[in-house]
């Protein structure tokens, strides 16, 4: 059955006096409470409606009512998904928050930025930064980091690990005939863990780089 969402939000009220005053819930309180906009003689209509629905009932003549389990389910079920949909715009948020440092930061490091949440999805910037001048000549191993990041390996490879926040940690992966050097360091962003890591071969700027994350962190 689909609720009017006056009716859900009456249920809601119903529930939450019942659970804080351990009494049945009836139409003259709810009007006392001072927030209601019905009159109560709307209000036990709407109560007949929840009844007659098996969300409530009466334990006698005359008095309020309290919830089902039915209507108790109902008042989770609708929670819960009001959760979820708050859950689903705060990661949205951090996801974009992530989508900006990695971008700010990827045009100031030597190598690949890498960033993402975890158990979620990851986001990476500066691809370009492989293809220097003076790497031509280095093509399979560009190819190799490449496809190191694009197959989610490093974040498979560093979200084992178990990390303290805002401290800097460097690894050596072997990928085939190259060795990948990289940069990572746990961040939050909304109470989310998230790491940014900096990825490239053993031939790039780690002085540049440690200091590029040290900003990221003390920015945080």
């Amino acid at each position: 059955m689909d609720f009017d969402p006056k009716l859900l939000a009456l249920l809601d009220v119903v529930i939450d006096n019942y659970i804080n005053k351990g009494e049945p819930v009836g139409s003259k309180f709810l009007h006392s409470l001072g927030d209601s906009e019905y009159a109560p003689s709307t209000l036990r209509k709407y109560l007949n409606v929840l009844e007659k629905a098996g969300m409530v009932f009466q334990p006698y003549n005359s008095s309020g009512r309290i919830p089902t389990v039915q209507g108790l389910s109902l008042y989770l079920d609708s929670y819960l998904t009001h959760q979820e949909e708050e859950k689903v715009w705060e990661i949205k948020d951090v996801r974009k928050g992530l989508t900006y440092l990695v971008e700010t930061t990827g045009g100031l490091v030597d190598g690949v930025v890498v960033g993402f949440i975890r158990n979620d999805e990851y986001y990476y910037l500066g691809i370009n930064n492989l293809l220097r001048d003076d790497m031509l000549d280095e093509y399979q191993m560009t190819r190799n980091i490449i496809r190191f990041i694009e197959e989610k390996r490093v974040v498979k490879f560093i979200d084992s690990k178990i990390l303290k926040k805002n401290q800097i940690y460097y690894t050596f992966i072997e990928e085939k005939d190259t060795i990948v050097s990289c940069l990572y360091a746990k961040i939050t962003l909304n109470d989310y863990d998230c790491i940014i890591s900096i990825i490239g071969p053993t031939r790039v700027n780690y002085k540049k780089n440690v200091a590029v994350l040290r900003k990221v962190l003390q920015s945080l």
